[in-house]
């Protein structure tokens, strides 16, 4: 019958919590065992012992729907180094819950950390039936401060160890015992060293622009793009350079993204095109919609299929319809525009009071006239036309004309008569008009 697997995680260090890709940086070596589908995961804070909303951060990061027990303390004997027994006696009361188990001792300071890599260590420990097995640096160049050993013959070697004793101590415990003591060199360097912050987000996001490409994305410049780890992209989407995408943001097939986007946390359905330096967070764009250059989309807009959303637009808590377009110089917060709307340039919905946020509702097919103010709470109908440099302040019905501005008066010659009184002051002066 097969043991049980306990992954026993350990290492407080603060830049395990640094965020890389959309995730604090240990969570990426803890995904690595959690692939391997252990039947429990020890989290163990390390000697600085952060906070426990940064380790629910980092455990939160891994979706894992086995057990995980989180314990404080578990003092490491230095961030590049094995950790101490200390890790060991600290972890002995959840271990022996499951009193013979292969448990897989992994340190947050290995971010790089493949899951094959550990599946190989697991595979050779139980192939050849070891106590303890270490995974060792490239050409046994040291040790890579990751083992995996068989907790019931490692516990009661603990016993006759001082408390500031390391692996090595007790490897040789075990061997004098009889036990085996085995070694697997780790295919690459990276894997087995510690990384700080920088190297290991370089090497990461590679690791992510392959596994996008692979899927069919087309990154134009990876080495200017930055994707965090749990973003989403269907083939044949083209990612230009100089592109942010962060969060759990999804886009789908063949899309094209335009240099300087920033995407955070949104849903962009097939076919969207978003064009050079647009921002938006927390948006829904549906398939077939074009938006861009210079817009923004805050938090809770919803742009629906086949709408165009121009330059230097910007949208808050805004659903706008199907085939809709607001192309040129426009604010729309806390609106509802219905199918096949018209918004001309220059036109706002004056959405705050001073006192709350108000909502305006524009319905299928209204042309909206360049320069218009909306003043909310207000509804324009159904197929209704407001007229440009209007100041609309009650609701238009459904098929209405608005018309809300100051007549126009024109005063023939004042102009020239203007530019005589000028000459004429300037002459007295002895100056220039």
């Amino acid at each position: 019958m097969k043991r049980p697997t306990v992954v026993l995680f350990w290492g407080g260090e603060r830049t395990a919590f640094q965020p890389v890709l959309g995730r604090p940086l240990g969570a990426f070596a803890l995904e690595a065992a959690v692939r391997l589908d252990p039947d429990a995961i020890l989290v163990l804070a390390g000697p600085e012992r952060p906070d426990r909303e940064d380790w629910d951060g980092l455990i939160k990061a891994v979706a894992t729907s086995k057990p995980v027990f989180v314990l404080p303390g578990g003092a490491a004997r230095g961030a590049g180094r094995p950790a101490g027994l200390a890790v060991l006696r600290t972890a002995r009361p959840i271990l022996e819950r499951y009193p013979d188990c292969d448990v897989l001792a992994v340190p947050a300071s290995r971010p790089l950390l493949r899951d094959r890599t550990l599946k190989a260590l697991l595979r050779a420990h139980r192939a050849k039936g070891s106590s303890l097995t270490f995974l060792s640096a490239p050409g046994g160049a040291g040790l890579a401060g990751v083992a995996a050993f068989r907790s019931a013959d490692v516990f009661p070697a603990l016993r006759a160890l001082p408390p500031d004793a390391g692996f090595e101590a007790l490897a040789l415990r075990l061997t004098r015992a009889g036990r085996k003591i085995g070694f697997l060199e780790c295919p690459d360097a990276a894997e087995a060293a510690p990384a700080a912050v920088g190297p290991a987000a370089a090497e990461l996001r590679r690791r992510k622009n392959e596994a996008l490409a692979r899927r069919g994305v087309v990154l134009l410049d990876a080495a200017s793009s930055w994707i965090d780890w749990d973003v989403r992209i269907g083939p044949r989407t083209v990612i230009y350079p100089f592109v942010v995408i962060e969060g759990p943001t999804r886009i789908g097939a063949d899309g094209r993204i335009h240099p300087h986007v920033h995407i955070v946390s949104s849903t962009l359905g097939d076919r969207v095109r978003v064009l050079s330096a647009t921002v938006m967070e927390d948006t829904v764009l549906e398939r077939d919609v074009q938006v861009g250059p210079f817009s923004r989309f805050r938090p809770k807009t919803r742009v629906r299929a086949g709408a165009k959303v121009g330059n230097f637009v910007e949208m808050k808590n805004t659903d706008f319809g199907p085939g809709s377009k607001a192309q040129h110089l426009s604010y729309l917060g806390d609106s509802t525009v219905g199918e096949g709307v018209n918004v001309g340039a220059g036109t706002i919905t004056c959405n705050y009071d001073g006192v709350r946020k108000n909502p305006t509702r524009i319905e299928a097919g209204a042309f909206i006239g360049s320069g218009t103010e909306l003043v909310a709470p207000v509804t324009v109908g159904r197929g209704a036309y407001v007229a440009a440099g209007s100041t609309i302040t009650e609701d238009v019905a459904a098929g209405a004309l608005a018309i809300a501005r100051a007549r126009q008066t024109a005063k023939p010659g004042w102009a020239r008569e203007r530019a005589r009184a000028r000459a004429a002051e300037a002459g007295r002066k002895g100056g220039k008009p």
